[in-house]
C-alpha cells in the first residue's frame, strides 16, 4: 500500500512538473482539475440521486422498525407466558420467534445490498454523464487536459479547480437531456 502511494505521488509529481515544463513552452496549453465528490455531491443530478436514496433509506428503516418491535412483542410474549405453555406450544412459539428473527436478519441484509446496488447504480450512471459533459466542457473550454482531485493530485492551485464550472454545466446538460 505505501509502495503504491509513493509511485502514485512520484507519477503524480512528475506529470504535475512535465505539465508545468509544457505550459511554459507553450502558452496556449490549459489544464485544470475537478473535485469528483464535491461535483457529484453539489450538482442537481447528485442531489436528485442523493433524495432518492434517503427516501429509500427511511422507506427501508420503517420497515425495520416495524420488523424489530413485533419481534420484540414476540420475545415479551413468550416470555411472559413461557411457564404456563405446554411444552408443545413453547416449542412451537419459540420457533416461530426463531424463524421471525432469521428473517429479519435476511432482511436487514438484502435492505443492505439494496442500497448499495442502488448507490452503484446512481454512481455509475453519473460517471458516465460527467464523462461525457466533461468532455464537452473540456472542448468548448480549450483544455488539453482535466484531471481528477483525487486521483494523486496532492497539490494544485485553486485557480485550476474547475468543479464549479463543470456543476454548472452538467446541470444544464441534464436539464436539456431530460426535456428529450
Amino acid at each position: 500500500m505505501k509502495k503504491y502511494l509513493l509511485v502514485s505521488m512520484i507519477t503524480v509529481g512528475m506529470l504535475l512538473m512535465s505539465l508545468a515544463s509544457v505550459q511554459a513552452a507553450d502558452k496556449n496549453f490549459k489544464f485544470g482539475y475537478i473535485d469528483l465528490q464535491k461535483v457529484m455531491a453539489l450538482s442537481a443530478q447528485g442531489k436528485i440521486a442523493k433524495g432518492k436514496m434517503q427516501a429509500r433509506q427511511e422507506e427501508l428503516r420503517g420497515s425495520l422498525q416495524k420488523k424489530q418491535a413485533e419481534i420484540s412483542a414476540m420475545k415479551e410474549e413468550l416470555e411472559r407466558q413461557g411457564m404456563m405453555l405446554s411444552p408443545e406450544k413453547r416449542k412451537e412459539k419459540e420457533t416461530t420467534y426463531q424463524k421471525k428473527v432469521r428473517d429479519f436478519k435476511i432482511f436487514v441484509s438484502d435492505s443492505e445490498k439494496d442500497m448499495k446496488a442502488l448507490e452503484g447504480e446512481f454512481l455509475k450512471k453519473m460517471l458516465k454523464e460527467l464523462e461525457v459533459v466533461t468532455s464537452e466542457f473540456g472542448k468548448k473550454g480549450k483544455y488539453q487536459l482535466i484531471l481528477e482531485k483525487r486521483s494523486g493530485i496532492i497539490f494544485a492551485d485553486d485557480g485550476y479547480d474547475v468543479s464549479d464550472e463543470l456543476i454548472k454545466a452538467y446541470d444544464k446538460w441534464a436539464a436539456a437531456n431530460q426535456k428529450k
